[in-house]
């Protein structure tokens, strides 16, 4: 679906640095991406720059919030960290609305 042009299209939009940090809206806008429905074509392509290797980070929490490139060590650790923590917590909601259900419903379990 995306190829190298497209990450090195993305990587000129992202700006370096959290304190200049964007958007996902103002990069799908400015990719020429449809906008609305959580920016989901941006999201991907951002997915897929990460996975080839760059460095975007991003923050839904704390001003200012979006994307931007982290050449900062601590930084990318502590997302890094993040990001695990979260996953860990999503993976025992999981769980437990599975065992939740399994517990309500004994002769129909998940």
């Amino acid at each position: 679906m995306f190829n190298q042009n497209d990450i090195n299209f993305l990587i000129q939009i992202i700006p370096n640095g959290r304190q200049n940090a964007i958007i996902a809206r103002v990069i799908a806008q400015r990719l020429g991406y449809p906008v609305g429905d959580n920016q989901v074509k941006t999201r991907k392509l951002m997915d897929f720059a990460i996975d080839n290797g760059n460095v975007i980070l991003s923050s839904s929490g704390r001003i200012p919030k979006g994307y931007w490139i982290s050449a900062n060590r601590q930084e990318t650790i502590d997302y890094i960290a993040s990001l695990r923590n979260r996953a860990s917590e999503i993976t025992d909601r999981a769980d437990n609305l599975r065992t939740g259900w399994n517990n309500i419903n004994p002769n129909n379990q998940i």
